[in-house]
């Protein structure tokens, strides 16, 4: 199996909701004009691997940030709650 070489990972989300996909950059700038494309998009910074088989991952102030962060923030607050997720995600 190949890793992609770079630090930066744009992650991108598409209609089908059981998949992401991501791509590999060096640069920051780079990263983000390619998310830019994607509309739908998260940049993440490597912390550490251990022999690359475990990554640790930074989100960065880009994309839809915010959203996912929000989002994350909500569920763990409520995730006690299993009726109220249900409802809200229809799940």
């Amino acid at each position: 199996m190949a890793i992609e070489k770079g630090t930066i990972k744009v992650v991108w989300v598409t209609r089908n909701t059981r998949r992401i996909h991501s791509r590999m950059f060096e640069k920051v700038e780079e990263a983000e004009k390619f998310g830019k494309s994607k509309k739908d998009y998260l940049i993440f910074r490597l912390l550490w691997h251990k022999k690359f088989q475990t990554f640790s991952w930074e989100i960065m102030p880009y994309g839809n940030y915010r959203l996912y962060r929000a989002a994350l923030g909500f569920y763990y607050k409520h995730k006690g709650k299993k009726e109220i997720i249900e409802r809200i995600f229809r799940v």
